[in-house]
């Protein structure tokens, strides 16, 4: 398995709640319907802005088409994708 690893900018002056409106109505859908898609774990910023995802899928190659096409919704900037190989899971 093979996992993208994202970070983001949000918006100045969004809300964690809104945020998960974003994520629970436009991108897990569109994660979901993507081939290969495994799971996908979004985090919360611990403080600032940035937030940070990890998409898994069952190969590199399906990996590799959504990161290099990663697009978040506006108003959310990409910071940094990339793809990384899956050690182990528990």
């Amino acid at each position: 398995m093979f996992a993208v690893v994202t970070t983001v900018e949000l918006p100045e002056g969004g809300t964690i709640e809104e945020g998960r409106k974003q994520l629970e109505s436009d991108v897990i859908p569109r994660m979901k319907q993507a081939p290969g898609f495994v799971a996908a774990y979004f985090l919360a910023p611990k403080e600032g802005r940035e937030g940070l995802s990890f998409i898994v899928f069952e190969s590199k190659e399906a990996a590799t088409a959504v990161s290099e096409n990663m697009q978040p919704p506006p108003p959310v900037k990409l910071l940094h994708s990339e793809v990384r190989e899956v050690a182990a899971s528990a």
